[in-house]
């Protein structure tokens, strides 16, 4: 279905749960689905499975993905990190960057509870972390950032071999792998070009890690890390770890990637019309601070998918935009708009499902529509 599909409105289960909106709502069943796949995926390409947990930052969903077969957790931050711990993830990759002897210092307390990888692309970053742990009589071990074409962190290929070699020889420091988000391969326009751009980068970050080895480093992990290309890049031969994240929820993102469908997204923000003035336009109390301002990654997607999350029991009517508190709707379909009256619970999926939780950071857990628990973000001292 896509969000210019004007057939009559359904009735949805999802609406009749009783949270209060804007609210998230998580069906563990298609979670539990989602979670076996990629670990069966992982286990047939001989892989390590470690998930991205920025996605959803929650110890309960933590634990359950360690539990159906993932080998530990990527997060985005220190504090992240910290608070997984706290839950019990004995296997952790901090996957961004970290600088300085401040979180050197936590650094060192986190691996001395945690068997910890930590991310960095510069001599000088990783210097700073190894000078604590050597001060300490111990050993960081990092992977180095490689840009796969994103252009976000990371060296070039070119580079790496010498600022691995470099690196390698900090004090303190034993570097054990390169890592990535081969984040360009959202771009895809179909599913022939999404898997032709994973293997491009599964096949380039090998070769980046041969020319490493030629150097004298061994170098035993090659990790990628995108929901879009897992499926791909797990079985390229020579990665050794994929870190997906949104897999384990998908979103339209997703499922403009023919990754998901409908019945395989776990999660929907349940939103409640607030204003309907006039028959092509309405409000609803989901907001940026909802589901976020982001359109679906592949502009070649967006015709299909516009706006900002598909409203799933309302077709035709598209989140057009957003202010914090608002989800501006407005009539896209054809013939004249269906009505919504104010009121009415409408069934969202997010665009990109990280920011749903990010901003929500609560989830009540359904199992055959009812309500059975809730789940709990961390706080935002957890993300620095």
């Amino acid at each position: 279905m896509s969000a210019l599909d004007t057939s009559a409105p359904t009735a949805s289960l999802w609406t009749e749960i009783p949270v209060a909106t804007p609210g998230l709502v998580l069906d563990l069943d298609v979670l539990d689905r989602n979670l076996d796949e990629m670990a069966a995926i992982a286990r047939s390409a001989g892989v390590e499975l470690f998930p991205h947990a920025k996605t959803h930052r929650m110890a309960d969903a933590g634990r359950r993905q360690i539990a159906r077969g993932a080998h530990g957790l990527c997060v985005a931050k220190l504090g992240e990190a910290e608070a997984f711990a706290d839950a019990g993830i004995e296997r952790l990759f901090v996957a961004n960057p970290i600088f300085g002897a401040e979180n050197g210092t936590r650094a060192l307390a986190l691996a001395r509870r945690a068997d910890t990888l930590f991310a960095t692309d510069s001599v000088d970053a990783a210097a700073s972390i190894g000078a604590v742990f050597a001060a300490a009589g111990e050993k960081v071990r990092m992977m180095l950032a490689i840009d796969s074409g994103l252009g976000r962190e990371g060296v070039s290929p070119a580079k790496a071999p010498d600022v691995a070699k470099a690196i390698a020889a900090a004090p303190g420091v034993e570097l054990v792998g390169i890592y990535t988000h081969e984040g360009s391969t959202y771009g895809a326009k179909d599913k022939a070009d999404l898997e032709a751009r994973a293997v491009a980068a599964g096949e380039a970050m090998v070769a980046v890690a041969e020319a490493i080895r030629a150097e004298g480093i061994p170098l035993p992990i090659v990790s990628l890390g995108a929901s879009a290309s897992a499926r791909a890049v797990a079985h390229v031969p020579g990665v050794t770890q994929i870190r997906p994240g949104i897999y384990a929820f998908n979103d339209v993102g997703q499922v403009a990637l023919g990754n998901a469908t409908l019945d395989t997204v776990a999660v929907r923000v349940i939103g409640t019309v607030i204003s309907h003035p006039d028959p092509d336009r309405a409000c609803i109390d989901a907001g940026s601070k909802s589901l976020s301002t982001d359109l679906v990654p592949a502009a070649a997607h967006r015709h299909e998918y516009p706006g900002m999350g598909l409203i799933v029991n309302a077709p035709g009517w598209v989140i057009d935009k957003m202010s914090e508190e608002h989800g501006w709707l407005r009539w896209q379909g054809a013939g004249e708009p269906t009505p919504l009256p104010v009121g009415t619970r409408l069934e969202i999926v997010p665009n990109h499902v990280c920011m749903a939780f990010a901003m929500l950071r609560r989830a009540a857990i359904i199992r055959d529509g009812k309500v059975t628990e809730t789940w709990e973000g961390f706080g935002p001292g957890s993300s620095e």
